[in-house]
């Protein structure tokens, strides 16, 4: 842990490339900086580390805990989309168990500033497409919406106590929150009680809820009128909801097998999310075979082997399938596009065998049919 105070670097040595950028800590999620260049991946100390992917090498590493007390698992990570105006660029939100939110200026690894919500621990966070706003959620089962130039909170929308009511939030603990990819205004939560919530910022109140998804992890995504949430059970794990339809049934639905049917019980998907590109044409999936949720812990939990699925929309079947014994795999996110260049996704994943975040070249050219054991 890198000394008391708001920030600072912790010298990191090379090791031999194998292919993974490996860590000494568990990696609970993993983000792509705006211009694809950059990695983030936010472990079970508090730690976050700036992977540098060109150079395959972890540029630093950024740690703002106090105390023992403080170092807690980083679960949400989120980039500041980049605007023409603003005078620092490569801005990196996260936030942690012990109920930090956290700005940090990347190329400098310093802390810009710091937010805490006591006795409450921040699973999950987004920024709005243009920068504006962003939110966060967690074990209080409240969402909230901050103002991003100012800091300041705008909105706190609050847990209920009835079961996928309009006039009442999350009962349970929130492990997703997403905004809408073109609609600053819409935002959506998800967690342990299964209810998805679509929440209007204008009117502070939800207008939509979804009912079924049982989410662990960073599992929801928007775009155009789909809702996209992935979550834990024996089929269908993945499912596809039309936003103009407000408690309706989903319009698609996925299931999510292990290798040769290796394993026949329940699989838990801990991310869950749209491609980058215009028609959001694939789905990243990534996972563990064992049973997570309440008694696994969330995204903390499960045991088993780790599974990444890659899901082509347009031909209806994988074009990436890979398996990891032993391990789990904690998140999942697709880069930026790049004209002329395969789809890039990141996956995080780790046990006690070892812990690493990897790069996947995916070319949908080629449909994948067995699973590769890794």
């Amino acid at each position: 842990m890198s000394p008391p105070g708001d920030g600072g670097l912790e010298a990191e040595a090379a090791p031999a490339w194998d292919g993974c950028f490996h860590l000494d800590g568990r990696p609970y999620c993993v983000k792509w900086s705006p211009d694809g260049a950059l990695l983030a991946a936010g472990d079970d100390d508090s730690r976050v580390h700036v992977l540098d992917v060109s150079a395959r090498t972890v540029r630093h590493t950024m740690n703002a805990a106090v105390s023992a007390a403080d170092a807690l698992p980083t679960l949400a990570l989120c980039w500041r989309p980049s605007a023409v105006g603003r005078r620092r660029r490569l801005v990196l939100l996260e936030g942690n168990c012990a109920g930090f939110v956290n700005h940090w200026h990347v190329p400098s690894a310093k802390r810009l500033h710091a937010t805490r919500q006591p006795g409450n621990a921040v699973h999950c966070a987004d920024y709005t497409h243009d920068g504006w706003a962003f939110a966060t959620s967690g074990k209080d089962a409240c969402v909230r919406v901050y103002e991003e130039a100012t800091k300041s909170e705008l909105l706190v929308f609050r847990g209920g106590d009835e079961r996928g009511s309009l006039k009442h939030g999350h009962v349970q603990q929130v492990f997703a929150v997403r905004f809408h990819d073109a609609h600053a205004h819409v935002l959506a939560s998800a967690g342990w009680d299964k209810v998805v919530h679509v929440w209007d910022v204008r009117v502070g109140a939800s207008v939509s809820v979804f009912s079924g998804p049982f989410v662990a992890g960073d599992c929801i995504d928007m775009h155009g009128n789909d809702l996209l949430a992935g979550s834990h059970g024996r089929a269908g794990q993945v499912q596809i909801f039309d936003l103009r339809r407000p408690g309706g049934t989903p319009t698609f639905a996925l299931s999510i097998a292990s290798a040769a049917g290796s394993h026949d019980g329940p699989c838990s998907l801990y991310a869950c999310k749209f491609s980058r590109d215009a028609g959001r044409t694939m789905i990243g999936i990534g996972g563990n075979t064992a049973g997570g949720g309440p008694n696994g812990g969330g995204v903390s939990g499960g045991t088993g082997d780790g599974l990444v699925r890659v899901y082509d929309r347009a031909r209806q079947a994988f074009v990436e399938s890979l398996e990891l014994r032993g391990r789990s795999v904690y998140s999942v996110d697709f880069a930026p596009p790049m004209p002329g260049q395969p789809a890039r996704l990141a996956f995080a994943a780790g046990s006690k065998l070892g812990s690493f975040v990897r790069v996947l070249d995916v070319a949908p050219s080629q449909i994948v049919v067995p699973d590769r054991r890794w």
